[in-house]
């Protein structure tokens, strides 16, 4: 049984990529995190702030707070989570790509686009590298798929082959659990 539950959440979230992205009013891909990641985290952050205090209220003992210590840092990882997860935004129109993450909001024209690569950092991104820097888009963002065949046909699929090579191991690993 725990088995089955863990084979949807898996196929859930390994199929975003290739369900297709929404649309905004102009037409432009709106791209997206998981909403299940997002409760996923803040569930973990809320359980983590509401157990600090307790065992901060606790004299606990010397060895316990090693512990205590490591929900500190996990509480911290994860609100940093949350408000990351919240504050991200993508869209994709016909020739241009805005993304808005922590560090700022950054916009790119396919015409400047030179390559587009992978990396497996922080759970996977796809580094769309043009003339005026790196704009990083999360693997697992609903739409990804259909983004990747956009900038295909914009800037050339030999630019894109690393790309899609990540897309094709996703869907491997689809199938995967699938069966």
């Amino acid at each position: 049984m725990r088995g089955f539950f863990i084979r949807i959440i898996v196929r859930y979230l390994i199929a975003k990529p290739f369900l297709p992205a929404e649309r905004g009013p102009e037409g432009e891909m709106k791209l997206r995190k998981s909403r299940f990641v997002l409760v996923s985290c803040l569930l973990g952050f809320l359980i983590c702030a509401a157990a600090l205090p307790l065992l901060l209220a606790d004299e606990a003992r010397e060895e316990l707070m090693v512990f205590v210590y490591l929900i500190a840092v996990g509480t911290l990882l994860l609100f940093i989570q949350v408000i990351q997860h919240l504050i991200f935004r993508a869209k994709a129109g016909e020739s241009w790509l805005s993304v808005r993450t922590l560090g700022g909001k950054r916009m790119l024209n396919y015409g400047e686009l030179q390559s587009v690569g992978y990396t497996r950092f922080f759970g996977g991104q796809f580094l769309l590298q043009g003339a005026s820097g790196t704009v990083r888009i999360p693997a697992g963002i609903r739409g990804a798929s259909e983004l990747i065949e956009l900038l295909s046909s914009k800037i050339g699929g030999d630019a894109c082959a690393e790309a899609q090579k990540a897309l094709n191991v996703k869907r491997a690993e689809l199938e995967n659990w699938s069966r």
